[in-house]
This record gives structure tokens, sequence and C-alpha cells, in this order.
């Protein structure tokens, strides 16, 4: 895949944690947070390693997750 911002070759890989993957909005000063119907869950794998497909671009430093076929 090419990098949307600098058109480089970019690396597949995973995103992984220990905790579920959320993209959420609000912030996250709090040491526990409850689940809002507004957020996106990324992780998958049931009984394994929450995860996510990533890409990872080494030029400019970002990492894109498409998060369509979740």
């Amino acid at each position: 895949m090419k990098c949307p911002y600098c058109g480089d070759e970019m690396i597949r890989g995973y995103l992984m944690s220990s905790r579920d993957i959320t993209f959420a909005v609000d912030n996250l000063t709090k040491v526990f947070r409850i689940k809002k119907s507004d957020d996106l869950e990324l992780s998958k794998g049931s009984g394994g390693i929450p995860h996510c497909e990533a890409y990872r671009c080494s030029s400019c430093k970002k990492i894109l997750i498409d998060y369509a076929n979740r």
C-alpha cells in the first residue's frame, strides 16, 4: 500500500494491546473509562490478543488503519 502522505510503500502489520483497541473522542485523563455508544472498536480476535491490521510508513512516521473490514 502506498502512503497517502508521502507516496512511499507502507509496511503491513498489526497494532496489538493487552486491552481492546478503541477510538474515542473524549479526554483520556481518567484511569478507568466506560465504553460509550459512539466509540469505534478496532480490535479483533476473541480469545487472543486484541489487534487490528495497520500499515506503517517509515518515512513520514504515520500509521494507517482501515477499519472497513473489522
